[in-house]
């Protein structure tokens, strides 16, 4: 009898454990599923365009002829300066160490070269180039230079003065120098070292094709006066309808050309070989 009690005993506790277990179990308060959310990366913004200040704009579509000095020396920018796909015109040094392979591999790519032929500077201290052409030499000596020069650089399409304030004040010397350019059939440009310059007067009376700088795009080399240089381009072009710029073979200048010839180019100036500008 003890032991039948003691059963019964056993069998309602377990009934009543399970009872229990179950009903906790679904009061029990419910847990929340918790979904972590991916980070959401800034996106990269897009470059902003430059916001050119309203000017005058009197020509829509201005042309705009970029001649780039001294090249010769090193081919440290040539693929950057390559990268804009805008027009410039090669000014290549006669004799340098990549004179000929800058001319053969910027002409290559459809790019115009030019001499840049170093004439005599007002200034005897200036640092001159070798076989630089002189007021004092003889005729035939100058054009034995000239010559030697203009089959340094393949692909030629004209000529410019690297330096020569003095020369290019020289109705003879210049007279000389173009006489041998009209049996070449090269264009002159005149960098415009001086404003004492012959080069116009004496272009037209020899009847070679001719052209003048508006504008140094660097003589002071930071690109903060580069790039306010380049925006007196702009104001030019838009006012005149052309404008012919000239600026050198350095670092600071082609990352800015690299910049702002693509707005520049948006904007409607169009970039123009300098075969393109000359009379």
């Amino acid at each position: 009898m003890k032991i039948k009690i003691i059963l019964i005993a056993v069998t309602v506790l377990l009934i009543a454990s399970v009872v229990f277990i179950f009903w906790r179990g679904s009061h029990a308060p419910k847990r929340k599923v918790v979904v972590v959310k991916k980070a959401h990366l800034p996106t990269k913004e897009p470059a902003r365009k430059r916001r050119f200040i309203a000017i005058q704009k009197r020509y829509t579509n201005p042309r705009a002829a970029i001649v780039i000095d001294d090249f010769g020396y090193n081919m440290n920018n040539i693929e950057s300066l390559f990268a804009i796909k805008k027009a410039v015109t090669f000014s290549v040094l006669p004799n340098l160490p990549y004179s000929k392979r800058i001319a053969k591999l910027a002409s290559s790519k459809g790019y115009e070269v030019i001499l840049h032929l170093p004439l005599e500077s007002i200034d005897s201290a200036a640092p001159a180039e070798k076989g630089t052409i002189e007021t004092g030499m003889s005729e035939k000596d100058m054009l034995a230079l000239l010559d030697k020069d203009i089959s340094a650089i393949p692909g030629l399409r004209g000529v410019s003065n690297h330096q020569g304030s003095k020369f290019t004040e020289d109705k003879r010397s210049m007279a000389i120098i173009l006489s041998g350019l009209r049996k070449a059939g090269l264009y002159f440009f005149d960098s415009l070292v001086t404003d004492r310059s012959v080069c116009r007067q004496a272009a037209a009376e020899a009847g070679v094709p001719y052209a003048k700088r508006d504008i140094f795009l660097d003589n002071e080399n930071s690109p903060e006066y580069i790039e306010k240089q380049l925006l007196s381009l702009r104001r030019m072009a838009f006012k005149y309808g052309s404008v012919i710029a000239v600026c050198h073979d350095r670092k600071n200048t082609i990352a800015v050309l690299s910049k702002m010839m693509p707005e520049l180019a948006e904007e409607g100036i169009r970039f123009v070989y300098l075969s393109e500008m000359v009379k």
